[in-house]
Parts: C-alpha cells; structure tokens; sequence
C-alpha cells in the first residue's frame, strides 16, 4: 500500500488543482473573455431585486437630501442683462458683401474685424484685461470673476447673434448686484472706445494705402496710352468690327464672280458645241445681271454684230428658199454655202470674246480673294489686342474704383469719429434673480434615480457575483431544472468532521444518548437529532418513488466540488437507514481521497481496489459491518491506486456490483465519489449504479459549478435522478427562528420541548443582559437579511 501512495497524493494534488480552477473560472467567468449573456444578468437582477430597489432608494433619497440642503444652505443665484450689439434696423449689419466700389471693403480692412465674429467678442470680454479693473475695484480675482460670468448670445431665439445675454452667479445678491452693474458699464464703455480707437486705427490705415492706389490708377493709364500709339488704335473692338463687315462685302463680291465665271464658262461650251444659236448668243451675251450697273462684263464688238445680223439673215433667206426651192436647187445651195462661211467665223469670234471675258473674270476674282485674305489676317491681330486692352481697361476700372472706396470710406470714418454715442445698447438691465438656480431639485432627482439605477444594479451584480451560490432548494431546482428530491439541513455539531477527521459514527451515538450535560444543550442536541434524522427520512421516501417500474438498488451520491459535504451525506442516510430496520451498503468508490473508513471508524487495509485488482478477493470477505449497527455494511475504498480511472471503468467493477444488486441482500446499495467536475471517477461509477443523485451545497458552491457537473452527467449516458441540496451553513429566516429544511420551514421547539422548558428558557432571556442587546439588533438584522434574500 505504501508503494501506490505517492501516485495517489499527487493525483489527489491535480483533483483538487483541476476542481479549483473550475471554480475560480465559473466565479469570474464575465471576465474570461465570454460574450455578455443578458439574459442572465436579467436573471441576476430579478434574484437581487431587493438589494438593487433598497440600494437605489437610498442613492434617490441621498441625492433629495442632498439638494434640500445644498437648496438651503449654499443657494446660488443668478444676474444677468442683455447687450444690443448690432443694429436691428440696418440692412447691412453684419450682411453686406465687402465691395470696393462703396468702401465696405476698405472699412472691413481698416477695423480690422470679420462677419459676426462672436466667439472671439465673448473671449475678449471674459478676458482678464476686460475684467481686471471692475475685480480690483471689488477685491476679486480676475479669474475667479470670470468663472463666474457666462456670456450667450440671444436671450429667447440662440441665433440672434446681434445680442449677448450675460449672467453673473451670486451667492450674495446684494452684495453683486453693484457688481453686475459695473460689469455692464464697463461693456458699454468698453464698446465705445473700442470703436473710436476701431476708427482712428482706421483713418490711420486708409491714409497710408491712399498714396499707393494713385500711383497705381496712374500707372495703368500711363500703360493704356502707351497701347494705344503703339498700334495706332483708339479702340479695338470698333475696328475689329469694320474689318469684319469689309470681309463681308469682299465675301460678296467674290461670289457673285464666281457666278459669272460659271456662266460664262457654260455659254463657251455652249458656243464650242454649236448648240448656242446666233439669237441665243446674242441673248446670253448681253444679259449679265451680275455686271449690270458697274460697266463690267463680256461685251459685243461692231464686227460681232454685223456677222451676227448677216448670219440672221442667211438663215431667214435659207428658210425661205427651203420652202420655195428643192435642196439641190441653186439658190439652196449658195445660201447654204454662205451660211457655212459665216457660222465658223462667228463661232470663232464669239469664243474669243468669252474668253477675254473669262480672263477678266479671273483677274478680279483673285484680286478680291487677295484683298479678302488681307482683312482676315488683319482682323486676326485683333482680338489679342482687344485682350490687352481689355485688361488694361479692367485694371484700370478697379484701381479707379479701389481709389474711390477708399476716399469714400476715410469720409465715414472721419464722420464716424467725430460721433460719441455708444454703439451698444442694454435691452435687459442688470438684475439678480432672487430664486435659486443651483442645486435644481428636480435635476438632482433625476440624476439621483439614474445613478440609484445604476448603482443598484451594479450592487445587485456584485452582491450577486460575490455570493453567487444558492441559498435556497427552490433556486437550485429552478436553475437545474432537475427534480429536488430532498433538502438536508445543516445540523451545526457535524461542523468540522471532514477537515478533524473525526470519528462521525461514535459521535452520532453519543450526540445522540447524552444524559451527563445540561437541559438546554440536551434540547439542542435532540433537536440536531430529530432534524438530520426526519430530513434522510424524507430523502429515503422520495427516492423510493423515483422509479416505480423497478426499486433502486444502488446510486451514488456525487457533488460538483470538495467539502460540499457529500460523504457526510452518505454516512447520515445510510445510518438513518439502518436505524429504520432497512438493509444499507455504503461503498466507497472514492479512490483518490477516501474518508468513509476515518468517519466510521473502521479499518482500511483491503477493500474496494483489492476487490478490482485481484480476482481471488470475495467482496463478502472485504465487506464490514459498521460499528453499533448491524443491518449497515461498508466496504472501504482499500489502498490507493496509481490510477483509479481504469479500475473503475474495468469489467471487473461492472460484474463486481451487479453481483451485490442481484445478491438481493440490501435494500438500498450507496456509492460514495469523488467530485464530478475534473475528473471520469463519478461518472464511471454512475454507469454501474441505477441512478446518481447530485448534492449541491448551498450558500458553499458556484451556481454555474453544478450545472455544468449535471451536463456532464446527462453527456456521459449516466442515469441522473435528480438533486439532494445541503445547507452547510446555519441559516435563520427573516421571519421565523425554525431551522429550514426540505421544503419549509419547521419550529422543532414545538414538537420536542415542554412548557416548562419554554418558561425557563423566556425567563433566562429576559435576565441575560446579552438578550436586549440581541432584541434592538434583531430588527435591523433581519432587514438586512431580507435584503439579501434573492426572492
């Protein structure tokens, strides 16, 4: 046994690591990176809805105390007036486009000032050069002073910037008011010397730009007469246009000779062919309605018109031949012959004349072309002329104008100056409030019951957080969702067992037959008793009507963590059991940290690891009887394996416990375990039994910790029953003195104590001194446990 024990403590040693972190990560798990859940934290609020609701009213009622006080004791009040800063009536205050032309530019530039430039105006007059004579004058600091003025533009409408509503806090009406009204003075003065200085520093300024705007207005003109003799121009654009309508009219002309050379070259075609009579000829020749009244065009000599009257009148006599005489006549022939003679002649003479017309023709139609390509290149000169002039006229027209707004604005401000009334004007007088402002009452109530929200949420959280466990079987089986079958309640002589490592078993006896002690902790004691003692018989009942097709014969009793009292448990039901005549088997399948044989007080040199490893072993031979009870039997955990999780997982265990259910010698077959969470141990030992039934520790264990220890139960196939929660502490309702248990709570004074005992018991607390301390106390602890209550 001794060879296994160092595989034993150290992996005992890696449990209680592995159960730790567990906890600690369930107890921060908010922080540990996890994606907010609302829905708990709903939860959270609903459970600590007393806290929260207590923690927020008070924050409410500090904050009405607060501003009652404050209200009452250090009131703040509040002067105040307004300055009419612009002129209502202008149409130009603060609204017209800066102009040369009018001088508004010139008088912006030499104020030195922009548009509607509030921010700055404001800074100017909280200023400590602002302030710093009317502080001195009243024994203030500037700063001081300063802080205590605020300065807003408008008094109903925020964009009327034309007026600033200045207020003064005060915590001395009186003794301010004269404040307020120097401050308002001194505004007032202050605004007219600035504007006197505004305008001398303006004058100044126009003064000296005035020489440098004539300099420049005779420059530009110099410029301009210059540009002028250089290119013999007075004005460009004038000239550009005379040009433009010579070109038109050359443009003219050159189309109506191209007209006219085309007709002509038509009639020489015409005369070429010989389709061009002698009448026609004539007709073409001396119709020109291009030509017609300028003296040009192609023209008829004496000699072309003789021909032509004799080729005329060749042709009338040939007719009349033609008609009087056969063709191989005579007279046909020689008037044939005649009129042969004279068509060349006349066609020749006539093409020459078309000709010399053609030339004359072209001779003019180049020379317009000529001419019409001289006005274009000239008139191409021209708009770049127009530019230059144009700008220099521009320049000019805005030096002239620049020089003109400046001796118009040196005119207003030499009038400006000459004026002493002050540009601003108090619309409101200075006056100081005589109701306080500060401490709102209303505003302190409503930021009271934001933060009381806040705060008693965040309180609820953190109490929650803090002591999150449960306190109640009701919260475990609303947040399991599991079956509650019993509810053991703490019994305050069992504190300690686990860590003394006490005999349990020999102390139940004697807790219970103590005859040598007084009355008072013999009542206590027999009450102890009677409550462990009713609850496991409570339990007992319920688990014998979890299933009715078939009795449990074996389960084991498991819990999320260390210390949660489960081997306590099984001890209390499996005595509570025999004392009620059944017949009980406590085995304990904790091979890693066995504590049943130091609570019974039996040995533990073989038991259920030398039942595993070695075949031989008879479990009747291994198996013990408890001290005192003969119908309770134990078999002990035996030497500590080096590695419990394969034995229990074995066959051999599966046969092993099979064989005491189907020996039918018990009743009622326990297992004790080690914790769930991990470690494998439980949930193997849970595959063999006919159910596992979950201890959950209140006011001791996470709330998250046996969830997660039922799932993975419920994951692993194990039969899971339900929950059996254990009150490690003692706990007193708010309303009762009864110790809780199982689903109520119960007054045992009544049931095990006589009169007498009630009487002496009522007369040494009205003579012990401790009691009246204890009364004026209770109240305020019991409204304290009420609040901490989560339902």
């Amino acid at each position: 046994m001794t060879d296994f024990a160092p595989f034993s403590n150290r992996q005992s040693s890696v449990a209680e690591v592995i159960n730790n972190r567990d906890l600690i990560n369930n107890n921060f798990a908010p922080f540990n990176g996890k994606e907010l859940d609302f829905h708990e934290l709903w939860k959270v609020l609903v459970r600590r809805k007393r806290l929260a609701i207590v923690v927020a009213l008070i924050v409410v009622a500090l904050s009405a105390v607060n501003a009652v006080y404050q209200r009452t004791f250090n009131p703040v009040f509040r002067g105040s007036f307004a300055l009419l800063i612009t002129d209502p009536i202008s149409n130009d205050s603060g609204k017209r486009v800066p102009n040369a032309a009018d001088g508004t530019l010139f008088e912006q530039l030499a104020l030195n000032t922009t548009n509607n430039n509030i921010p700055t105006l404001i800074e100017f007059l909280r200023s400590p050069l602002m302030l710093a004579p009317i502080a001195e004058r009243f024994n203030i600091h500037e700063n001081s002073l300063a802080s205590r003025i605020n300065i807003v533009t408008g008094v109903v409408n925020k964009e009327a910037a034309g007026v600033l509503k200045v207020s003064l806090t005060s915590r001395d009406p009186q003794s301010d008011q004269p404040l307020l009204e120097a401050i308002s003075d001194a505004y007032l003065e202050a605004s007219l010397k600035q504007r006197q200085q505004r305008v001398t520093d303006g004058i100044s300024f126009l003064n000296k730009q005035a020489p440098s705007l004539q300099e420049k207005v005779d420059a530009i003109q110099s410029e301009l007469a210059e540009f002028r003799r250089r290119h013999s121009l007075l004005e460009p654009s004038e000239e550009g246009a005379s040009l433009k309508r010579r070109e038109a009219e050359l443009a003219g002309q050159i189309l109506s000779l191209e007209v006219e050379r085309g007709r002509l070259q038509r009639v020489r075609l015409e005369i070429a062919n010989g389709s061009l009579s002698a009448r026609g000829f004539q007709d073409s020749i001396t119709t020109n309605s291009f030509s017609e009244g300028r003296g040009q065009g192609l023209a008829v000599s004496d000699a072309d018109q003789n021909l032509l009257q004799q080729l005329i009148q060749v042709e009338t006599e040939l007719a009349e031949a033609r008609s009087k005489y056969t063709p191989s006549s005579s007279m046909v022939q020689s008037l044939q012959a005649r009129l042969d003679q004279l068509q060349p002649l006349l066609r020749s003479e006539q093409l020459e004349a078309v000709d010399a017309a053609l030339n004359l023709n072209a001779g003019r139609l180049a020379t317009a072309r000529e001419q019409r390509t001289s006005l274009n290149q000239e008139f191409l000169k021209k708009p770049e002329l127009i530019k230059q002039y144009d700008a220099l006229k521009s320049r000019l027209s805005l030096a002239q104008e620049n020089l003109a707004g400046l001796v118009r604005a040196r005119e207003t401000f030499q009038l400006e100056n000459a004026q002493q009334t002050v540009p601003w004007r108090v619309i409101d007088p200075p006056k100081i409030n005589l109701t306080p402002i500060k401490p709102s009452v209303s505003r302190y109530l409503t930021l009271g019951m934001m933060f009381g929200v806040v705060i008693g949420a965040g309180a609820a959280l953190l109490r929650d957080r803090l002591d999150h466990v449960f306190h109640s079987p009701q919260e475990v089986k609303e947040e399991l969702e599991l079956p509650l079958i019993g509810n053991v309640p703490h019994v305050p002589f069992l504190k300690g067992v686990r860590d003394d490592k006490r005999y349990l078993l020999e102390e139940l006896d004697n807790f219970s037959n103590q005859n040598n002690i007084s009355s008072e902790l013999q009542r206590k004691h027999r009450n102890q008793h009677l409550l462990y003692q009713e609850a496991f018989r409570n339990l007992f009942t319920s688990i014998r009507f979890l299933n009715t097709d078939q009795p449990l014969r074996s389960i084991a009793i498991a819990s999320s963590l260390l210390g949660e009292g489960k081997s306590l448990v099984n001890v209390l039901l499996a005595k509570t059991l025999s004392e009620i005549g059944q017949r009980v088997l406590l085995i304990d399948a904790n091979l890693r940290k066995p504590q049943i044989h130091s609570h019974l007080g039996v040995n533990n040199l073989s038991g259920l690891t030398n039942l595993l490893t070695d075949d031989r072993q008879n479990w009747q031979n291994v198996m013990k009887t408890a001290p005192g009870h003969d119908d309770w039997y134990v078999i002990t955990a035996g030497f500590r394996p080096p590695d419990p999780t394969r034995l229990l997982s074995s066959k051999r265990m599966h046969n092993l416990v099979r064989e005491i259910s189907e020996s039918n010698h018990f009743d009622l077959i326990l297992f004790d375990t080690p914790p769930i969470l991990g470690l494998a141990d439980t949930a193997l030992v849970a595959e063999h039994c006919d159910g596992l039934i979950l201890l959950v520790s209140l006011d001791f264990v996470d709330r998250g910790l046996p969830k997660e220890a039922a799932s993975r139960i419920i994951s692993s196939g194990a039969p899971l029953l339900g929950v059996v929660t254990n009150a490690i502490k003692h706990e007193i309702s708010s309303s009762t003195n009864g110790y809780k248990y199982g689903y109520g709570y119960t007054h045992y004074d009544d049931y095990v104590h006589s009169d007498a005992d009630s009487e002496s018991s009522e007369s040494q607390n009205k003579s012990d001194p401790k009691s009246w301390l204890s009364r004026l106390t209770t109240p305020v602890r019991r409204f304290l446990l009420w609040i901490d209550l989560k339902r």
